[in-house]
């Protein structure tokens, strides 16, 4: 986020202190013609001594116009209303001291000064007319008016523009922070249903040839072989979404319906039959919502390998126009009386499903169980019913 900042700051090109020594040189360069202009002018025969004043002063203020200038404004209005700003530089002067005002001040603020000051030129013109024995005329007055008006204009269309910049850059760090957070969340949640189901499997082959190893090492055999096999996978689906954090144009290898009876397989080697059942006419699904419905099915078997204390259970896919429906259900000791605590699986599956305008439904069975039901829906035309399973509809 700073590297946004600092591109903005580094757009305007000269950091404040250098801005500020501009203004330094730019009020001594105001200095350098009033000097020229009283002293070499070919009507002048010297520098009166209230004029040398009111030059430092109208100097002095474009010196500071950064720094101090609504004071800077107030001093430039009373010397623009003597013969001191009579000429085109005097003219510039005032008008970039009420652009500054207009740029650094709200605009409430910066209407009052600028029409503070103008009534105040008005103001003081008349009397001063009397000690300097110099007449603007009304034309001159209306156009040194005329032009502090456009320069309050032109520094608040400035502000404005200032204002608009920086409420893009903020809206576009909150939508990358809003998107960093859901990417954080859609990996945390990849992270857990890969980890979580491996392990699940990995732990119960494990306990299970430990037990069986010294009677039947057949079948303590099997159950190595079934922890490698899980491990292999769950260390390939590592690699490639590791790979996708590390390359954006990697890409991820999740799984799918398509990929159902390979995590059947995975579950019955960790000792749950799934009987599977797929009704409706199966067609291709939106990637993201076909391997949202794989992983809530994934999840759902993890949790009967994990608790529910059986050796079977049904799975149902079924679909339908625009939507999937899913029901995962065990016949093992759910939890009739103790009220149900979701944790990161359950929590994952309704935000998966969620992120579809889809909806989950997890609870116990009486007299004993446990049933996990999701709804996906999704868009769909015409041409969805043509693709078979697994294709790539979004990309078709």
């Amino acid at each position: 986020m700073m590297v946004t900042h600092e591109a903005v700051s580094s757009g305007r090109g000269l950091t404040p202190t250098q801005l500020i020594g501009l203004d330094v040189l730019l009020a001594m360069a105001l200095m350098a013609w009033n000097v020229s202009w009283w002293t070499l002018g070919t009507h002048r025969t010297g520098w009166p001594a209230w004029q040398a004043v009111l030059t430092c002063s109208l100097v002095l203020s474009v010196a500071v116009r950064r720094l101090l200038p609504l004071p800077a404004l107030a001093v430039a209005s009373v010397t623009m209303a003597t013969e001191a700003a009579v000429g085109l530089s005097g003219i510039m002067a005032t008008a970039l001291l009420v652009y500054e005002v207009a740029v650094t001040r709200p605009t409430r603020v910066a209407a009052y000064a600028g029409a503070v000051a103008g009534a105040a030129q008005l103001a003081l013109m008349i009397p001063l007319q009397g000690i300097t024995g110099h007449s603007w005329g009304r034309p001159g007055m209306i156009q040194v008016l005329i032009v502090e008006a456009a320069a309050w204009a032109i520094g608040w269309s400035t502000r404005q523009g200032r204002a608009y910049t920086r409420g893009l850059v903020e809206q576009a760090e909150e939508r990358a922070q809003l998107l960093l957070v859901e990417e954080r969340m859609r990996i945390a949640r990849e992270l857990h249903d890969v980890v979580a189901h491996s392990l699940s499997i990995v732990a119960v082959q494990a306990g299970v040839g430990h037990h069986v190893i010294g009677s039947r090492p057949d079948e303590a055999a099997k159950s190595l072989s079934a922890i490698e096999t899980t491990s292999r996978q769950a260390l390939g689906e590592l690699r490639s979404l590791l790979g996708v954090l590390r390359d954006h144009g990697a890409e991820w290898l999740p799984g799918g319906l398509d990929d159902l009876k390979t995590l059947l397989e995975q579950t019955r080697r960790a000792g749950v039959q799934v009987e599977l059942t797929i009704s409706g006419h199966p067609h291709a699904l939106p990637r993201g919502l076909d391997r949202a419905a794989y992983r809530i099915v994934q999840e759902a078997l993890t949790n009967v390998v994990k608790h529910a204390r059986t050796s079977h259970a049904r799975a149902t896919v079924t679909y339908a126009p625009g939507e999937v429906a899913l029901t995962v259900v065990d016949a093992g000791a759910g939890r009739t009386t103790t009220p149900i605590t979701e944790g990161h699986g359950l929590t994952g599956m309704k935000e998966r499903a969620a992120l579809y305008g889809g909806e989950v439904h997890a609870g116990p069975l009486s007299p004993h169980g446990f049933r996990v039901t999701a709804r996906l829906p999704y868009a769909t035309d015409e041409r969805t019913a043509q693709f078979p399973v697994g294709a790539d509809l979004e990309g078709a």
